[in-house]
């Protein structure tokens, strides 16, 4: 067993365990803490780039925004994005940043805050947006369904993969890892239905995967353009055998937006 499988193997009982039977400040804390570790990795491979993206007013931005968002209070939200799209350039300029690289390293933090406030705030809303046990199955739905659909692409990639997906962006990815993972990605949804999501119409099921068939690949690919954009392989290696935060979360942020929409407009509650 490579270190991918070893790590998968000793986490994820505990994540699972974690998203069931943990009160929700819990699981928002770890979504909290995972983004901002994401963040990092992002801003450093902007940095990478000669972008002298401020790291800790960054940081910090998003963190309150997630704590505004997961309030649930329309104009907080509002509030907060254009405080975070006026006020970290002009954090920027206050702080004397240098003039070269000034516009990447503006538009970056701005790009940064807002892209993990709405993408993890997403993710705790799946929890928050839902009653229990329904909040905590909405969750179990979304990451079981999505870590099938990425496990399912990576190996029948690496085993039948020949027609590259995008070539430029990701080398690696294939069409035929797209087919497996599509697949498996439907049948993650099946399982999660019949073992202990009853409440979920088939419609909205089927709706559901062929959502996460198309957004959570497209969020492994965004992701992807910055990595070769920076040259490198992994956004860290906090994560034996599957590189950083930023890698893990991906497709898993990308496509919670959708998700908490679908669901609170289709579940009936």
């Amino acid at each position: 067993m490579g270190a991918r499988e070893t790590t998968a193997f000793l986490l994820l009982p505990v994540i699972l365990a974690g998203i069931v039977w943990l009160p929700p400040w819990v699981y928002l804390s770890a979504v909290g803490v995972v983004a901002l570790l994401a963040a990092w990795e992002l801003v450093a491979l902007l940095r990478a780039k000669g972008f002298p993206v401020m790291l800790l007013p960054t940081l910090l931005a998003t963190g309150l925004g997630l704590v505004v968002v997961w309030r649930q209070q329309l104009p907080l939200v509002l509030g907060f994005f254009a405080l975070a799209v006026l006020g970290l350039p002009l954090v920027y300029l206050l702080g004397r940043g240098p003039v070269e690289g000034a516009s990447g390293a503006m538009a970056g933090a701005v790009f940064v805050t807002c892209y993990f406030v709405t993408t993890a705030g997403a993710m705790g809303l799946l929890r928050l947006l839902f009653d229990d046990p329904l909040g905590w199955k909405v969750v179990l739905l979304h990451c079981l369904t999505i870590w099938g659909g990425d496990s399912g692409a990576y190996y029948v990639g690496v085993r039948w993969g020949k027609h590259k997906l995008a070539p430029r962006v990701s080398p690696k990815k294939s069409w035929e890892g797209i087919a497996g993972g599509t697949a498996v990605t439907f049948f993650g949804v099946w399982f999660c239905r019949t073992v202990f999501f009853p409440e979920l119409p088939w419609p909205l099921a089927w709706a559901e995967a062929a959502m996460l068939s198309l957004l959570a690949p497209l969020g492994d690919l965004v992701e992807s353009l910055f990595k070769r954009d920076a040259g490198v392989k992994d956004s860290s290696g906090l994560i034996p055998g599957h590189g950083g935060f930023l890698d893990r979360t991906d497709s898993l942020f990308f496509a919670a937006p959708a998700t908490a929409a679908l669901l609170l407009f289709g579940l009936p509650r």
